[in-house]
């Protein structure tokens, strides 16, 4: 059969379409190839003549899984199939530089009286689609941003596979969510929102671009905040047929922004905290040194008009005054060192019960007769590289610190120990301290009581020292019955730095 542009096909025809076009007899001969066709196929270069035909085998090979399938394609289709499209991952493979292309196409068979007159094989070159996909993926792959579409007459979602996994929830068929399934996803709160942004675009006057945050149920049972934009393709009349987006995940943006605004009203809660231990200080100072002159005064002035007993009252004040002072200048030189960074330790072997010992002598010493202070030791010493200065500062601290708030009863100090870790203790009979202010206490400028005496640094200085020790302070309390600090600190030495 001799077909020419004036039969049954058009050259001109042919050359505008953007695929390539072959037609064949059923022996294979190539009748007709158009533009695109000889472009891909390198036809110039063999200077074939359009109205001159050839085989195909003398121009491509067809590569599936590396083998040639072309040959057993025009046996089906000389057998009777009427049609055969290629697999995906199907290679073209021209036979002048033998450059290999993926390719979309298939195979049709044109029949006159139940006869097949011409073979018609149509074929696009998909490297640049296929690259466009690779950039795209490899481009989404490192984000949380999801594409999707929404099918209006279908009333269907579909959505990123990798939206499903993200979200710890199983797929529907082909990826999709019918809008009722996705809208029960939406928290309550903000469907609303976005179900105007929905009419907007459904409506087909205006595009919404505005974007919308919006939260979505996980599968875990968690919300997980995401921001939507879209816009929607039309038909002729411009009418709306499909909704086209994106979703991303802004879950990390809102934990910044929470971690922000917390650590803004902390910074602004510090501040006032921190104004009102200024104000205080003037107050906390001048009181012991106002004690510690007036009776230094009345000593000098007067001392043989008084008595042995009123001499020996003064001088136990004095001293009184004098260690709370010293306490109070302690408290802030170690608060400039903490703030600077610069506070010293020094680590070495130490015995606890020589450590709780030698603070049990010193706190007898206060002799403050209405309160019984003792150490309880275990039989079993236990050593442990410490800052044996340090760790001593910290228990004075929790000793004198339950001296404030105790009138009656007992101060008890010591420690227990496990295979791993080791626990001390600092255990009163005061007045306890209220549950909602038990986590604030270790806050720097902190102070419960207003009207007590210290700075509100010691408790913040002793959770800072602890931290550098490598361990943990706690507290345990009832009120009226007294409360219970407690420290653990690791027995490994290598946790030790």
């Amino acid at each position: 059969m001799k077909l020419n542009k004036h039969t049954l096909y058009s050259d001109d025809l042919l050359n505008i379409l953007p695929e390539g076009v072959l037609i064949l007899n059923t022996e294979g001969e190539v009748l007709l190839l158009n533009q695109q066709a000889r472009m891909e196929l390198q036809t110039k270069v063999l200077d074939i003549n359009p109205f001159k035909s050839c085989h195909i085998d003398s121009l491509l090979k067809l590569l599936y899984n590396k083998e040639d399938i072309l040959p057993s394609i025009m046996d089906k289709l000389r057998q009777g199939e009427c049609r055969y499209p290629l697999p995906d991952r199907t290679y073209l493979q021209e036979k002048v530089n033998y450059t290999q292309f993926p390719i979309k196409g298939q195979f049709e068979t044109l029949k006159e009286k139940g006869e097949i007159k011409v073979i018609v094989f149509f074929f696009r070159n998909i490297t640049a689609e296929l690259t466009q996909e690779y950039i795209l993926n490899t481009a989404l792959q490192r984000t949380k941003i999801y594409p999707w579409y929404y099918d209006i007459s279908k009333g269907e979602f579909t959505l990123d596979y990798r939206y499903f996994k993200h979200l710890g929830i199983p797929a529907g068929v082909n990826n999709s969510l019918s809008m009722e399934e996705y809208i029960n996803m939406i928290h309550p709160d903000d469907r609303e929102a976005l179900a105007d942004a929905f009419v907007v675009q459904l409506s087909g006057v205006e595009t919404y671009e505005k974007p919308v945050p919006f939260r979505l149920h996980r599968g875990d049972g968690t919300w997980e905040w995401f921001e939507r934009q879209s816009t929607y393709i039309a038909n002729v009349s411009g009418q709306p047929y499909r909704l086209v987006g994106i979703c991303m995940s802004i879950q990390e943006y809102k934990d910044i922004e929470e971690t922000l605004i917390a650590a803004r009203k902390k910074a602004e809660e510090s501040d006032k905290l921190k104004m009102a231990f200024l104000a205080n200080m003037s107050h906390e100072i001048r009181t012991p040194l106002n004690a510690i002159v007036g009776f230094s005064d009345v000593i000098g002035n007067s001392y043989n008009e008084l008595s042995k007993e009123e001499i020996e009252d003064f001088i136990r004040l004095i001293s009184i005054n004098s260690e709370h002072l010293t306490r109070l200048i302690d408290d802030i030189l170690d608060l400039s060192k903490i703030e600077s960074n610069t506070i010293d330790f020094s680590f070495s072997d130490n015995s606890l019960i020589s450590l709780f010992k030698d603070i049990e002598k010193e706190q007898i010493m206060r002799n403050i007769s209405e309160i019984e202070i003792k150490a309880i030791l275990p039989d079993n010493d236990i050593r442990i590289v410490t800052d044996a200065r340090r760790l001593k500062q910290v228990i004075c601290n929790l000793i004198n610190n339950a001296c404030k708030f105790t009138k009656k009863g007992f101060i008890h100090f010591g420690y227990t120990a496990s295979k791993e870790a080791v626990s001390l203790f600092v255990e009163d009979t005061g007045i306890g301290i209220p549950f909602e202010y038990q986590e604030q206490i270790f806050e720097r400028f902190y102070k419960i009581n207003s009207f007590k005496q210290g700075t509100g640094l010691g408790l913040s200085i002793c959770k800072t020292i602890i931290d550098h020790l490598n361990g943990k302070i706690t507290v345990t309390s009832e009120l009226g019955k007294g409360s219970c600090f407690t420290i653990t600190l690791p027995l490994n030495k290598e946790n030790n730095p």
